[in-house]
């Protein structure tokens, strides 16, 4: 084998090898997190007659766990009781809220590990839009995640609670229900606020022209409704879907806007 044959394959190796450093360093600070939410918590302890908190196993009143309690404490209509379904309904809300906070808090890492590996291959202008999308990003994801907590939520769970009492029903949920139904909206809505940093992300990198998004802006529409449609529980007799199709519209012709600017821009 000669040595023009032999070195795309030496490289190939290597660059595996790097891949897969990065991703082991990712998997590993996953694991530190979920463990150490799952079954670490605040514990009170009294050393030398001074009393204060130290994160010791605590499985019972793990940070995932308190977390939970938050959740239920302030999305829980008044009069609305959370109920074990299955034996184990429980313990998997409590896996899932801490899988949850988990991927949240590993994102960044992940994210900072693929651009360190992908940044030799792109060109400066590819460099320079990643950087630059990376505080809209999160900025985005959070305002989306609260804009669920504070405004849909409450709104699909007092719609619950209400048809409940109409019907002469006694208001519960199951905890399993609850969670997934938290977690499912919130990252679904946190996704959807970034949808302007995608279309200008696309348009800065000269592969959509800003022309296209408003020329398309009739798909855009169905398109945020059949979002809306996927997130929503479809309990709110369109409320819900509406106020979310709504803010996805808002968001692509912000988006679009912004776009326009610095494709002229450049």
């Amino acid at each position: 084998m000669s040595v023009l044959e032999s070195e795309p394959i030496g490289n190939f190796f290597k660059n595996l090898d790097e891949l897969l450093g990065r991703l082991k360093i990712t998997i590993i600070f996953f694991l530190i997190i979920f463990f150490g939410t799952f079954l670490i918590g605040p514990t009170r302890v009294n050393w030398l007659g001074y009393d204060g908190y130290l994160p010791l196993p605590n499985f019972f009143n793990s940070f995932s766990v308190l977390l939970l309690r938050f959740i239920e404490s302030t999305l829980v209509p008044k009069g609305m009781i959370l109920i074990n379904v299955a034996p184990f309904d429980i313990v998997v809300s409590d896996v899932y809220v801490a899988l949850s906070l988990s991927i949240s808090l590993t994102m960044p890492v992940m994210v900072y590990q693929v651009f360190k590996f992908a940044t030799p291959g792109m060109y400066l202008k590819e460099r320079r839009a990643v950087r630059f999308s990376l505080l809209p990003i999160a900025v985005l994801f959070i305002a989306g995640v609260l804009f669920a907590y504070i405004l849909i939520i409450p709104l699909l769970l007092h719609v619950i609670y209400e048809f409940a009492l109409n019907l002469k029903v006694e208001p519960t949920m199951g905890i399993k229900d609850f969670v997934s139904i938290i977690l499912l909206i919130s990252v679904g809505m946190g996704v959807i606020f970034e949808t302007p940093v995608i279309i200008v992300t696309l348009s800065y990198l000269r592969i959509v022209k800003p022309d296209f998004w408003f020329r398309q802006w009739r798909y855009a529409i169905i398109g945020a409704f059949f979002a809306a449609l996927l997130i929503s529980p479809g309990a709110t007799g369109g409320i819900m879907e509406t106020t979310i199709a709504t803010i996805i519209i808002i968001l692509y012709f912000a988006g679009a806007l912004v776009a326009r600017r610095f494709y002229r821009k450049e």
